[in-house]
């Protein structure tokens, strides 16, 4: 019986989200594949790439007005401070926490991205909305 194609959870159709969301995605399978010695940078890698991602999309969120972006900006402070955390569980060789750390986050960024990052998509398409110099324009009223 052939089996249906899995379906990329994090795609959002706006290139540079999907970028960021495919980068992450990357660096949290690295930190899953890591020999014990490379875990902590690894894990320090994506540590950084969250608080970056989580940043610049704070600052969409403020700069195009997003009516949810309270909420948003909320789970990213609660999220990157876990990370952090996990930072120190990697500096003491605690490998088995940070890898089972990685695994919630993934099941957490793709809940997050088809939620949170969904909305904040479609409100950027919206608004049209470009990341380049962080402008937006206002639909014409019909």
């Amino acid at each position: 019986m052939p089996v249906a194609p899995s379906l990329d959870t994090t795609t959002l159709g706006l290139p540079f989200m999907d970028q960021a969301h495919d980068y992450f995605m990357d660096l949290l399978a690295q930190v899953l594949e890591a020999d014990d010695d490379r875990v902590e940078p690894t894990w320090r890698a994506l540590v950084d790439c969250a608080a970056a991602d989580f940043a610049e999309e704070d600052r969409w969120m403020e700069a195009t007005g997003f009516s949810s972006r309270k909420v948003h900006r909320m789970q990213h402070l609660v999220v990157l401070q876990v990370m952090r955390e996990g930072l120190l569980q990697a500096h003491e060789g605690r490998w088995l926490q940070v890898r089972e750390m990685a695994h919630q986050l993934r099941a957490w960024f793709a809940r997050h991205a088809q939620s949170l990052d969904a909305a904040l998509a479609h409100h950027l398409r919206s608004v049209q909305f470009d990341p380049a110099d962080s402008s937006r324009r206002e639909p014409a009223m019909v």
